[in-house]
């Protein structure tokens, strides 16, 4: 079982990193429409602006959370 556990929080880190992006990829979309729409958008560039953050957090902790590591046998 212990062999497992790198594989699976392997698989944790890229689920984080494919989440971050994808929040990073809204955000962008949200503050890009919130620019171009002007008067009330503005609340679309802030909740863009929330997205990104969110987005740099999960793929910041994806990719620094954890090493892996290969054992010769």
């Amino acid at each position: 079982m212990k062999d497992n556990d790198g594989v699976l929080a392997l698989l944790q880190d890229i689920k984080d990193i494919l989440y971050g992006i994808a929040l990073l990829l809204t955000g962008g979309l949200l503050c890009v429409a919130g620019i171009l729409l002007g008067g009330w958008g503005i609340l679309l560039s802030a909740a863009g602006v929330v997205f990104l953050l969110a987005g740099l957090i999960y793929a910041r902790h994806g990719y620094n959370h954890h090493e892996v590591v290969e054992k010769q046998d």
